[in-house]
């Protein structure tokens, strides 16, 4: 069956996630989330970026990431691409670290912002990595610290996270404390890792609610949020516009421009000059609407590393 395609919208709010191949660990010693975490921030910064709350575990993490201009696929391929190619070096490993794409659920901010927060922080303490709340506040691997300002990672936007706990910054820290510590035992495993079809607050699905009353209510598996929420959102995915571009006229123009051939931009090449101009289709072909799985079938290459080249080829241009 085939999966739906991303809901990537500027500005608005996602709960990322991804997983181990067969639940095995992607962070063995603190080299790695050191790693992870340094490429985290530049990611964050190079695509305009937020993020509000994160938490590594053994062999998952959570982020939730407010979407700037640039792609939510473009960072997370600056993230992964690079961190998989480290861990499996310094391990003496191949293959997959990850067990399938990563998940991205887009939250309805206003309803859900609060809540997500808690249970992304709280993860370390309901997995059983820490004796007490009070250990959350030091723990290295997640941002609650950043957030009650005693520890700082360079990660968590703390202003913009506050403003949804209170008005003044000493209110609102106390507020967020008293919040979290309240539901540290809420929460179950998994509880808002996926869209608005299986989880709401009150533990019973508003679709399954709605649906013994003869109600209708829309939802989607890439959505949190009220079916109000839903329908916005499913229209604006509706009239995302055609490409305004043909990925040949791109093609041909990249080559014009540049002096390297289609083949060569096709080919695996790694000759820097190859490698530019490739990095320049990808950027081009992208912001002219053409989506990145053609671009990954047309290179034969993987998401991430069409993510990379879209990234690449963004700097290229700017710089002329």
């Amino acid at each position: 069956m085939p999966r739906n395609a991303r809901l990537d919208i500027p500005g608005c709010l996602y709960h990322v996630i991804n997983r181990g191949n067969e639940r095995r660990e992607i962070f063995v010693d603190n080299t790695d989330r050191e790693d992870f975490i340094k490429r985290l921030r530049t990611a964050l910064e190079l695509t305009g970026t937020k993020c509000l709350a994160w938490c590594l575990m053994p062999n998952h993490f959570h982020m939730m990431i407010l979407r700037g201009a640039r792609p939510l696929a473009e960072l997370m391929g600056r993230l992964l691409t690079g961190y998989v190619g480290n861990f499996n070096r310094r391990h003496s490993r191949c293959g997959h670290l990850f067990q399938n794409r990563y998940t991205s659920i887009l939250c309805e901010e206003d309803a859900y912002l609060r809540e997500l927060t808690a249970y992304i922080h709280l993860n370390p303490l309901r997995a059983g990595l820490l004796r007490s709340y009070e250990d959350l506040k030091n723990y290295k691997w997640c941002g609650h610290g950043e957030v009650t300002g005693t520890r700082h990672a360079g990660l968590a936007d703390r202003d913009y996270l506050l403003q949804y706990f209170g008005r003044t910054n000493g209110e609102a820290e106390a507020n967020y404390d008293e919040f979290v510590e309240e539901r540290k035992y809420k929460y179950k495993a998994g509880e808002l890792s996926g869209g608005s079809l299986f989880h709401s607050f009150n533990g019973t699905s508003r679709v399954l609610a709605a649906g013994r009353r003869g109600e209708r209510e829309l939802s989607d598996s890439r959505v949190l949020g009220s079916s109000r929420f839903v329908e916005i959102l499913l229209k604006h995915a509706q009239n995302t516009p055609c490409p305004r571009e043909s990925a040949g006229a791109i093609l041909e123009r990249v080559c014009a421009k540049t002096g390297v051939t289609a083949a060569e931009i096709k080919s695996a090449s790694r000759i820097r000059g190859i490698v530019a101009a490739r990095a320049r289709y990808c950027y081009l072909a992208k912001e002219a609407g053409i989506g990145g799985g053609i671009l990954a079938k047309e290179l034969n290459r993987n998401s991430g590393a069409i993510s990379y080249l879209t990234g690449k080829g963004r700097v290229l241009e700017a710089s002329n």
